[in-house]
């Protein structure tokens, strides 16, 4: 069984390793590869992948072994013997079968590199192993490759065959594993056709512990909205899972019952205490670790080898009886707690069991007992979970036990709250933290507790940006600054005029400037580092918004000296992201942070604060044009599950990539899972959106929409990230218009009349307010601005504002928008009257480089089509056009001779080419240009070729 994922899922370092191999293989050296892996893991496919990536003029010879009930002989030698063309000659001369395969393959060796590749090897019978073991000794300097695939634990005489074939010099093994949460994202996003949701990503990883197969078929028929797997498991998958578990022994099979009940791995020992019938339960377990239904973990626990087989046992048992099981497992936990064995994993086992039975009191007080255990112990995370389950269970009063008095229920409940709060704090689960102080929050009376009221109200406003909240609201810090009044001198006091500073930058408050400093004073008098980390970095914010560089850095590197051995991570991050973008341009920004990402990652930063980090890191990366480092990146955010914040940022991101690279359905499905995320857009992400949106309708060819997108936004005067590009992109969709309806030859007035309209409103590129941009970028987007008007206009100076674009576009390391301006400008000087064509040549040349660099592929082809029509040769092969370039013009008053002649224009004939070919006279075809050029109002040949391309893309 294989992965059934087209670009093979997750497996680009499997795939390095093999094409590392198979070089060497067409270099001149025998190699032999075994691919070792469980069912399902994708062996098949990996091996597949590799000798199609990399046998490009090797011969290739498949075959497969098959698990029959009785042996047949060579079965599969036979099968790579007749593909060579070898067998009736090795049946005829009675050759031992290593020997005869031998000989077909030194045949086929004179002809080029031969690459064979072996299924299933753990089916194979013991001559085919000798036959394959024969061939993978033979000489050395042979261009053989010899690749394989067998199952991990497959029995004692393939492993021992195994040992001994990996003492020859030219094998290698190479263990295939589960795959890693980017590779299931990639697997998942194949399955369901768009980008998923990252809780289907964590889920489908969860329950199939990375196996592709089993991933595969538990997607069936999930829908791209999906946030989760489907809680019932397919037919055909359930079958595959309990095939082996069906044929153990009864007492086996009700043991791993029992143990999926459990709901977790359980050492045997727990097994035994909670009920000692199961004395045997080492014995009777060995029969299902014997087959890998079960596995022992490091720590001694058993549990399945996949999870999904726990999830279809459990399903199994009628729901009744499934409480009435757990009540009893609660009891015998209870009996096995009373004997002396209160462990903190047994307390949380009767928690779980009370719970599952439906007995919310004694659930409540196990969890209590359990809580108490736990924070002596240290596991965190299942201590969060309890308490979490304890404040929902917990909420209406109705439930408190007979006799106990409501007002102590309630501060035993608060009691239970702010535990929860605490612990989600502890472990980085935001999501948590801001629901529980929300609570705190609510039952507080802030005149009679101000200073409660302070502390909590300030902590829900830090939260509020690390889940992906508005932070453009001064309104709560400023009132935890009213409450904070009472004592000037206290923490909470310096810590709301930070809140409150941070939040008025935000919105453009001339008071920031007057907080931040008064906050910077206090926190220093304090000497509290986490109020004194966090002030220098809003200091610095505000010091790199207003230009002053030098001292945004001192203050962002003072933060960070901090920050950073106290632990004040969120603090040190926002100062690593305001020292990035107090560096001269991009690259230099690109460079601080990821000196950051290490810094912070040495420190010990959760994967929160260094995520948020990486994804600008991503968004810088993406700017300058470096995609490698871009997915690095976003494939580092990936790794692990994200919270909703992150997701946003992280759908934001990916779709700003896609929308760059002309991937427009990948863009809208990425902006469509961020807002889901978040469904009211933070104001500081507006613009972002806006602009990827607005990209994606464009390289859909729909400039009305992305005008729609636009001009709503536009209307409010933003002044968020990415605010600047909104002016330059709507101009461009509006000279998309005219450009169109003039290749229509419709009048372009109603639009030029709409461009004057916008240009009187925006004469300049919008300016932030919010968020820092570098001169360059002002000075490059008006550039673009400026050509963009004059391609609307069709004005002859166009090519010289294009050739100024690519030049301000260059200079503030703008790829995409340089590559852009490129195109738009050799477009210009080869199609246009006006136009120079040794500068058009060298636009194009140059676009097209950056293009493919890029990775931009609609970019790429317009410029090679334009190269095409031109008589560019950008590249060594050039493709042939296709279709019927008549029916792209779609004009019905050509000729059917003007017709037969136009394919050959567009495709870069000569006069004379064209004359031989059709077997007429250069006079002949330059009066049939002549009226081509007539009929359509082309400017030229070239202009000719473009009008067809652009109808082409219409239909």
């Amino acid at each position: 069984m294989g992965a059934v994922s087209p670009r093979l899922a997750g497996r680009e370092r499997e795939l390095a390793v093999l094409s590392h191999e198979f070089s060497a293989v067409l270099g001149g050296e025998a190699r032999t590869i075994l691919l070792r892996g469980e069912p399902g893991i994708g062996k098949t496919a990996l091996m597949d992948a590799a000798w199609r990536r990399h046998g490009g003029g090797a011969t290739v010879l498949a075959a497969r072994n098959l698990p029959l009930t009785t042996r047949v002989p060579n079965l599969a030698v036979r099968s790579l013997l007749k593909q060579s063309g070898d067998l009736q000659r090795a049946d005829a001369d009675h050759r031992p079968t290593p020997i005869a395969l031998d000989t077909a393959v030194d045949r086929l060796l004179e002809r080029g590199p031969v690459i064979i590749a072996m299924d299933d090897l753990h089916w194979a019978d013991s001559s085919t192993l000798d036959a394959l073991m024969f061939l993978a000794g033979g000489p050395e300097d042979r261009r053989l490759g010899i690749i394989g695939t067998m199952r991990a634990g497959a029995g004692r005489p393939i492993d021992r065959w195994r040992a001994d074939l990996l003492r020859l010099p030219s094998a290698r093994a190479v263990d295939v594993g589960p795959l890693d949460r980017p590779g299931m994202r990639e697997l998942v996003e194949d399955a369901i056709g768009a980008p998923p949701h990252e809780s289907l990503v964590s889920d489908v990883l969860a329950r199939t512990r990375g196996n592709p197969y089993h991933a595969t078929l538990l997607l069936e028929g999930v829908a791209p909205s999906a946030t989760a797997a489907p809680s019932t498991v397919a037919a055909d998958l359930g079958s595959a899972l309990l095939r082996a578990w069906s044929q153990l022994p009864q007492a086996t099979q009700e043991l791993c019952t029992m143990l999926a009940m459990h709901g977790k791995p359980v050492r045997v020992r727990t097994l035994v205490d909670v009920d000692p019938s199961w004395s045997d339960a080492e014995r009777d377990l060995r029969p299902a670790l014997a087959v890998q239904v079960l596995d022992i973990d490091d720590e001694g626990r058993a549990w399945f080898h996949h999870p999904l087989t726990a999830e279809i046992l459990v399903a199994s048992v009628p729901q009744l009886e499934r409480r009435e099981r757990h009540a009893e497992l609660a009891r015998s936990t209870e009996r096995a707690i009373a004997y002396g064995s209160a462990s903190p994993e047994l307390l949380v086992d009767l928690a779980d069991h009370l719970a599952a039975a439906g007995d919310t009191l004694g659930c409540l007080d196990a969890s209590r007992r359990a809580i108490e255990a736990l924070e002596r112990s240290g596991d965190r995370m299942t201590r969060l979970r309890l308490l979490r389950r304890s404040v929902r269970i917990s909420e209406d009063p109705a439930d408190r036990p007979a006799g106990r008095d409501e007002a102590a229920w309630r501060d035993g409940r608060r009691t239970l709250i702010e535990a929860w709060a605490d612990a989600a704090a502890s472990v980085g689960a935001y999501e948590d933290e801001y629901e529980a102080v929300g609570e705190l929050l609510d039952g507080v009376d802030a005149e009679a507790e101000p200073m409660v009221a302070a502390r909590l109200m300030l902590r829900r406003q830090r939260l509020q940006f690390r889940i992906g909240g508005d932070l453009a609201d001064a309104a709560p810090a400023r009132e935890a600054l009213r409450l904070a009044a009472t004592a000037p001198e206290s923490p909470e006091y310096a810590t709301a005029l930070v809140e409150l500073a941070h939040a008025e930058i935000l919105v453009a408050d001339p008071r920031c400037a007057a907080h931040a400093a008064e906050s910077l004073e206090r926190a220093t008098a304090l000497g509290d580092t986490a109020v004194l980390a966090a002030s220098l970095a809003v200091c610095g914010q505000l010091a790199a918004l207003t230009r002053d560089l030098d001292r945004a850095r001192a203050l962002a590197a003072r933060a960070l000296e901090v920050a950073l051995p106290n632990g004040h991570f969120w603090s040190a991050m926002l100062a690593a992201f305001w020292e990035a973008y107090s560096m001269p341009d991009y690259r230099s920004a690109q460079r601080s942070l990821r000196h950051a990402m290490d810094r912070l990652g040495e420190a010990g930063a959760p994967y929160l604060v260094t995520a948020t980090l990486a994804l600008t890191e991503a968004r810088t990366a993406i700017t300058v044009g470096d995609v490698t480092a871009a997915r690095a990146a976003l494939r580092y955010v990936r790794s692990e599950d994200p919270t909703t914040y992150i997701a946003m940022g992280l759908a934001n991101v990916s779709a700003i990539l896609a929308a760059l690279q002309g991937r427009a359905d990948d863009a809208e499905a990425y902006l469509h899972r961020a807002r889901e995320q978040v469904p009211e857009v933070p104001s500081y992400a507006m613009s972002t959106q806006a602009h990827t949106g607005a990209l994606a309708r464009l390289a859909e060819g729909d400039p009305e929409g992305a005008l729609a997108v636009l001009e709503p936004l536009l209307a409010t005067a933003p002044g968020d990230n990415s605010c600047e590009w909104l002016v330059p992109l709507a101009a461009r969709a509006l000279a998309d218009l005219a450009q169109g309806a003039r290749d229509r030859h419709e009048p372009d007035a109603d639009v030029v009349e709409r461009l004057d309209e916008f240009e009187a409103a925006y004469p300049h590129v919008l300016a932030r307010t919010l968020g820092i941009s570098f001169p360059a970028d002002l000075a490059a987007l008006e550039s673009l601005y400026a050509a963009e008007r004059a391609r609307a206009r069709d004005l002859p100076e166009a090519g010289d504002l294009w050739m100024a674009a690519v030049g301000a576009c260059a200079a503030a390391q703008l790829a995409w928008e340089e590559a852009y301006a490129c195109r738009r400008g050799a477009e210009h000087d080869l199609t246009s009257d006006a136009g120079r064509r040794e500068r058009g040549v060298e636009l194009l040349r140059r676009g097209a480089a950056l293009a493919r660099r890029l990775e931009a592929d609609p970019l790429t082809a317009d410029l090679e089509s334009l190269a095409q029509w031109s008589r560019v040769r950008l590249y060594d092969d050039r493709s042939e056009l296709a279709g019927s370039a008549a029916d792209r013009l779609g004009d019905a008053t050509l000729t059917r001779r003007e017709r037969e002649l136009l394919p050959y224009v567009v495709d870069g004939r000569t006069y004379a080419e064209i004359a031989a070919l059709l077997t007429i006279s250069e006079k002949t075809v330059s009066s049939h240009i002549s009226n081509l050029l007539r009929k359509t109002g082309a400017a030229n040949r070239v202009d000719l070729a473009r009008m067809a391309e652009v109808r082409e893309r219409s239909a």
